[in-house]
Order: C-alpha cells, then sequence, then structure tokens
C-alpha cells in the first residue's frame, strides 16, 4: 500500500542539525500533483510535510481543510508540537479518521488554547445546515526555517485520495506580512463555528489602490460564504472583465486565451455560468474548459454550437476499471467509481482584462462552479504575474494535450474514452498505444456520475 512521504524520518534538526533548520527557506509558487504517475502522487503533500517539519519552536501552524486523512502529516504535526510549536487545525464534520484521532490525542479539542484540532459543526461561518461544509484549504506558517509568514492556498486536501486519485494544485507565498495576517484573523474568525452566516470578506494585504483591485493587486482573496446569483456572482463579475478582442494597432485583433480546470460545474448556478462561458467562447476568446464533473444540463448548454463552433471541452473523470463499480450507496444501482478525476478549481487569464491589456492573472482555491458551493468557508484566491500563469498553463496543457491525462467530453464517457494499453512491436520494444472503446460520434455524452469510492464532495 502506498503511504507517501515517511513519517518515521528524523526532524531536520536531528538530521542535519539545527543550522539547516534555520537556513531552509519555504516553497514559492504553484505545485502539481501527477495522479496517474506513482513518483508524483506526494509532491504537494511532500512540501507540506517538510515546511510541517521545518517550522520553529514558538511558531504557529494554521491550517484549515475539508478532509484529512494521512498519517504521514498526522506523524509530522504530532512531532512539531512535541517540540514547541503550536498547531492549530480545523477541518470539516464529515469524519473522523485514523489521523485526526492521533492528532487530537496529542493536541486536544479546546480551539481556544495554543494548539488544537477542531471539526466545525456544518461550517465555520456559515449557516449551521446540512448543505454547508468547512470547505476552504489553507495552510499558514508563522515561521518555517529562515522563512516567515509562510500562506499556502489551492485544492489539496490532506487525503490518500487527494494524492492517488486527484489532480490538485497548491500555491505557496511567503513574506508578505499583511496578507498573512488577513488569512490568521480569517481563521481565528472561522475557529468561533459560527451557527449563523457571516459577512463574506476580501482583502488583499496593502493595495496599491485607494481598495483592493483583482485587474491590479498582486493577490485578492474572497472569504465565502458570499451568496449568489445570475446578478451577483463573482464568476459572472470575473467574466465580464474580460475583453477578448483588443486591437492590435495594425488593423486586427488578439484574442484573450481563457484556461479552465474546475471539479464540478452543476446546478442552476453550473447552468447560467456554463451559459456565460460559452458566451465569451463566441464573442472571440480562445476558451479551453476540462473539469472532472459537470451536469448532463451544464454540460448541454456549455457545449451547444456558437457562430465559432462549439467550445473545446475535455474531462479529467476515467474509469478504467467499469467492472469494479458496486452498489456502494445500497440504492439498486452501480456506482461509479472514478479512478482519476480533476479536483482543481483554477482559471487562468491571458489577455485584457478590466481594460488593462497582456494581463497575466490566475483565480485558483478551493471553490468549485457549482450551486452549494457560495455558502461555504471557501477561499477565492486571484494571482497576478506571467511566471505564475505559465506554470498553471504547463499544468493545465499536461492534462489537456495527453488522452492518459484526459478525453474528449464531446464523444465519451467516463468509461467509454480512448484507453492505454502497451504493445510489443516486432523488434521487441514496448510502446504505449491506445484503443477506442467505441467509434466518436460528435454529441454531447451525458456522464452517467455517481459518487463512488474515490469522489469526495469537495
Amino acid at each position: 500500500m502506498l503511504v507517501g512521504p515517511s513519517s518515521a524520518s528524523a526532524a531536520p534538526s536531528s538530521r542535519s542539525g539545527a543550522g539547516h533548520v534555520h537556513r531552509w527557506k519555504a516553497y514559492k509558487g504553484p505545485y502539481f500533483n501527477d495522479p496517474h504517475v506513482k513518483a508524483d502522487h506526494f509532491k504537494i503533500e511532500g512540501k507540506i510535510i517538510d515546511t510541517v517539519r521545518h517550522a520553529r519552536k514558538g511558531s504557529f501552524i494554521r491550517i484549515a481543510v475539508y478532509s484529512f486523512d494521512r498519517l504521514p502529516v498526522a506523524h509530522a504535526i504530532v512531532a512539531a508540537y512535541h517540540r514547541g510549536v503550536h498547531v492549530q487545525m480545523l477541518l470539516n464534520d464529515h469524519q473522523d479518521t485514523h489521523a485526526m484521532k492521533v492528532v487530537r490525542g496529542a493536541i486536544g479539542t479546546n480551539r481556544f488554547a495554543k494548539s488544537f484540532i477542531y471539526k466545525c459543526k456544518e461550517s465555520c461561518r456559515g449557516k449551521a445546515n446540512q448543505y454547508n461544509n468547512l470547505h476552504s484549504k489553507f495552510y499558514t506558517f508563522t515561521q518555517a526555517g529562515k522563512s516567515k509568514d509562510v500562506l499556502a492556498v489551492g485544492s489539496d486536501n490532506l487525503t490518500m485520495n487527494a494524492d492517488l486519485h486527484q489532480w490538485n494544485d497548491l500555491y505557496f507565498l511567503s513574506g508578505n506580512e499583511i496578507l498573512f495576517k488577513q488569512f490568521v484573523n480569517l481563521f481565528k474568525d472561522m475557529k468561533h463555528d459560527y451557527n449563523t452566516r457571516q459577512p463574506a470578506k476580501f482583502f488583499c494585504g496593502e493595495p496599491p489602490g485607494s481598495a483592493c483591485d483583482d485587474s491590479v493587486d498582486k493577490y485578492t482573496t474572497w472569504a465565502f460564504p458570499k451568496l449568489s446569483g445570475p446578478r451577483n456572482d463573482l464568476v459572472l463579475d470575473m467574466l465580464g472583465k474580460i475583453q477578448c478582442l483588443t486591437p492590435d494597432g495594425s488593423g486586427g485583433y488578439t484574442h484573450t486565451h481563457l484556461a479552465l480546470a474546475m471539479h464540478t460545474m452543476r446546478g442552476k448556478r453550473g447552468d447560467y455560468l456554463a451559459s456565460a462561458i460559452r458566451q465569451k467562447y463566441a464573442e472571440g476568446c480562445d476558451f479551453r474548459v476540462d473539469y472532472g464533473l459537470i451536469g448532463y444540463h451544464t454540460k448541454q448548454i456549455l457545449g451547444a454550437s456558437t457562430a465559432r463552433g462549439r467550445i473545446p471541452l475535455r474531462s479529467t473523470g476515467l474509469d478504467y476499471h467499469p467492472d469494479d463499480n458496486f452498489d456502494l450507496n445500497h440504492d439498486g444501482e452501480d456506482d461509479l467509481i472514478l479512478d482519476f478525476y480533476s479536483h482543481q478549481k483554477y482559471f487562468v487569464i491571458q489577455g485584457t482584462y478590466n481594460g488593462v491589456p497582456n494581463t497575466n492573472l490566475v483565480l485558483t482555491g478551493s471553490s468549485n462552479w457549482a450551486s452549494l458551493s457560495t455558502a461555504n468557508d471557501e477561499i477565492w484566491f486571484t494571482i497576478h504575474g506571467r511566471t505564475v500563469v505559465q506554470k498553471y498553463l504547463k499544468n493545465f496543457n499536461f492534462e489537456w494535450n495527453s488522452n492518459r491525462n484526459s478525453r474528449n467530453a464531446y464523444t465519451t464517457t467516463y468509461t467509454d474514452f480512448r484507453v492505454p494499453r502497451i504493445e510489443r512491436y516486432a523488434d521487441g520494444t514496448l510502446h504505449e498505444v491506445y484503443e477506442t472503446v467505441r467509434r466518436p460520434v460528435t454529441t454531447v455524452q451525458p456522464d452517467p456520475f455517481k459518487p463512488g469510492r474515490y469522489w469526495e464532495a469537495d
């Protein structure tokens, strides 16, 4: 069984001396895992464990995630606590894993102590009902090695499922004291575990202008809940700021390039967002979309033809072992067990945004483009910069361009796609080839999804 980074490794101070700990620098920029390749399963988790192991005595680690079952992370957290690090964890209340029990046995559950692990009841800052969750995924370290104010934001939960079956991202930064304190203050507010919905928070560190503005600020953050509809949705606001065609000065136009990697789009919100995405494509944006799960009606709206044709659409939802599906929910129907799917929620913009040409902007965080998301605790996080955009695009293209990693969403379903196999050629060499399970047709195939062993409501 794969367990990931070893929990038995010695702490850095005993492994390499205290000087090594003090010289260590925090990670910077985005990191991604690859669920298809064993060597790349734990890329994100390894960075988190490494940062925990370098947390300095007397410093604080604060983590807010939906799910947590990784014992290597639990052991690293307990070891940090025993060497004098204060550890605080907020989790959703849908599970109670062995990893959670290990941490709880060491640090307790008093959320007003310096160290604790605590499960918010049906979200932390949302209304207490069965539909709302703590769905944020962020990590803060007051000092790790020589780096201060270390922050990580993205789609990654601390689970084996996240490592082995999902595509995920996590963006690291450090040294931004004001932004870091704003995340810490958000965490401190979340630990009150309100039973009534709290106002959304919007912050960006220290804005260069009079107010936070995602078109110019290096980072901006919305902390949900933030109830939305067709007239007041952050996604629609963002899409509305995008100018698809920009005059190039010689009688032609440059196209804005957009790439969306979305875990799930569905429900009424998924429908109206799909319509808005399709409209941007019709306006001339070079727009590509890949998804893990999409509602059937949402997919029909998104896939409807425009004067430019259909929007390019692929899915990372793949099931290589349909015979393993079984009646997990005991409802008399087989449940689809996906082997791989995207859990990312990022959007890349290259072009004119809010009147600013040559913008390079990434939106990431925990928020799905689905109906239930806006009532949860969620993080919506934007990042400016050409370098970070290129790194996210490299990840997107890696998923997009390989039939191992994704499939044509117009002609295939989760189990009905070109699958890889190894074939030995006459000269004895081995080659990866693909077999078409059925003849593709130009249509919008429904994905008959039902929650299975590897799917999390996250």
